[in-house]
C-alpha cells in the first residue's frame, strides 16, 4: 500500500486568548501531499497560512483532528520524536534567509548536516552541485553580508535540499524580493524540486507564484478549499 507523504484528515486549530476565550484558526482541514507534488496555499494575512504550514511540519498540534506523514500519525508523537523523523523528510525555506552571518555560502548549506548529526564532508559534492544548479558557484566561499536577496534565497534552496528531504516546505520565500528576483527563486525551486523529485508546499500571498505549482488551495474562513 502506498501512503501519501503527507495527510491531513480533519484537522483543527484553536488558541486560548488570555482572557480565556478560544479563537478558531483552522477548522476541519484535510489535505493530501503526494510524493513528487507541487501545491501553493494562499490566503489574506492573519489567514492561518504559517499555522497550517506549522501543523504539516510537526512544529505544533492539531487542537483535533489527525497527520501523518506516510504512515507515521505524527500527532501522537513526542516533540523530540517528530524532531528525530524531520531530519532528512523535510526540508525549510523562509521569507528571511536566515543564514548564519559569521559562515561562508558553503558552511551555511553544510550547516543542516551537522545540525543533523551527519558528517558534512560526504555532502560537500552534493553542496557544489547544488549551488552549480542555482547559478551560485561563484558564491561558495562569500559571507552572506556580501549577498543579494536572491543570490540570499538561492543559497537557502540549497541549504533545504542538502540532504535529500522528500518535501519541502517554504513560508513566503520570495516576500522580501522585488517581482523578477520573485519569479526566478521560484522558477529555480520548481525546476529542482522536479529534478530530484521532492514535493514542495509552498506558501504565498503572489497569486502569479502560486499559479506555478500543480495544485493550489486558498484559506477562507479557517477552511481550506482548493481552486485549481
Amino acid at each position: 500500500m502506498s501512503f501519501p507523504l503527507v495527510l491531513l484528515k480533519n484537522v483543527s486549530k484553536q488558541f486560548l486568548l488570555p482572557q480565556g476565550q478560544n479563537v478558531t484558526i483552522l477548522k476541519d482541514i484535510s489535505l493530501t501531499v503526494a510524493a513528487n507534488q507541487t501545491l501553493s496555499i494562499s490566503g489574506i494575512s492573519g489567514s492561518g497560512k504559517s499555522t497550517l504550514l506549522n501543523l504539516i511540519a510537526g512544529l505544533d498540534y492539531p487542537s483535533s483532528g489527525s497527520i501523518f506523514w506516510k504512515e507515521k500519525c505524527i500527532s501522537e508523537l513526542s516533540a523530540d520524536q517528530r524532531a528525530s523523523l524531520r531530519q532528512g523528510f523535510i526540508g525549510f525555506i523562509f521569507q528571511g534567509s536566515n543564514l548564519i552571518p559569521e559562515l561562508t555560502v558553503s558552511a551555511n548549506i553544510l550547516l543542516s548536516a551537522r545540525i543533523a548529526k551527519k558528517d558534512p564532508s560526504v555532502y560537500e559534492e552534493r553542496a557544489k552541485m547544488l549551488l552549480q544548479r542555482l547559478g551560485i558557484s561563484e558564491l561558495a566561499h562569500r559571507m552572506p553580508n556580501l549577498l543579494s536577496g536572491g543570490e540570499r534565497q538561492r543559497v537557502a534552496i540549497a541549504r533545504a535540499l542538502i540532504l535529500s528531504p522528500e518535501l519541502i516546505i517554504a513560508d513566503e520565500p520570495t516576500g522580501n524580493l522585488d517581482e523578477e528576483n520573485a519569479h526566478g527563486v521560484i522558477e529555480l525551486l520548481l525546476e529542482l524540486c522536479k529534478i530530484y523529485t521532492t514535493s514542495l508546499v509552498l506558501v504565498t500571498h503572489n497569486p502569479y507564484l502560486a499559479d506555478q505549482t500543480q495544485h493550489a488551495y486558498k484559506i477562507t474562513a479557517h477552511r481550506l478549499e482548493q481552486w485549481r
